[in-house]
């Protein structure tokens, strides 16, 4: 029985360290879906001519249909931003983009700078013409590039490192204890 109970507890060290190397990686994801979402609103606005209600919808519903997990809830943060536009036409969209963002579920992987990039991006996206509003999706995908680019880097090592402190505490433990 103690044997099973060291393994466990090995186990657990193990699976910590693997979860928090995931973390890393699904922060990574996040933000890259969030950036292929901007350039994608951003064509909509400029290309298709679409008012950025109508842009929302399309992006929204784009990266929300037939997805699950973190994929659906950005393209469904889009949705809400739309919908609530429509119903609440007396309100900016700066306000609503912050309550929705504020509405975002607590296990998405984004850290306050994450957030920070996309509120700053809703307080100047709703109320400018069309070159305004690239250039601050431009600002946007850039902040996104350089917080990719640096994550990019640490999740390789930090990757690494997570994997190779639980292996390392887990044995720590089996032979501490066996």
């Amino acid at each position: 029985m103690k044997y099973v109970g060291l393994l466990c507890m090995a186990a657990a060290v193990v699976a910590g360290g693997f979860l928090m190397a995931g973390e890393w990686e699904a922060r990574v994801k996040i933000l890259l879906l969030f950036r292929q979402m901007m350039v994608y609103l951003k064509s909509r606005i400029l290309y298709s001519n679409e008012t950025l209600p109508e842009a929302l919808k399309e992006v929204g519903t784009r990266f929300a249909d037939e997805k699950s997990g973190m994929e659906a809830e950005a393209g469904l943060f889009f949705l809400r931003v739309e919908k609530r536009m429509e119903e609440e036409r007396g309100k900016s969209f700066s306000e609503i983009w912050k309550e929705e963002l504020d509405r975002l579920p607590e296990d998405l992987p984004m850290r306050n700078e994450d957030l920070q990039a996309l509120r700053s991006l809703g307080e100047n996206l709703g109320y400018a013409d069309k070159t305004t509003q690239e250039r601050t999706i431009l600002f946007y995908l850039e902040q996104a590039d350089d917080s990719l680019d640096f994550l990019k880097k640490e999740t390789e090592s930090r990757t690494k490192l997570y994997r190779s402190l639980g292996m390392a505490a887990g044995l720590f433990i089996l032979v501490l204890f066996a």
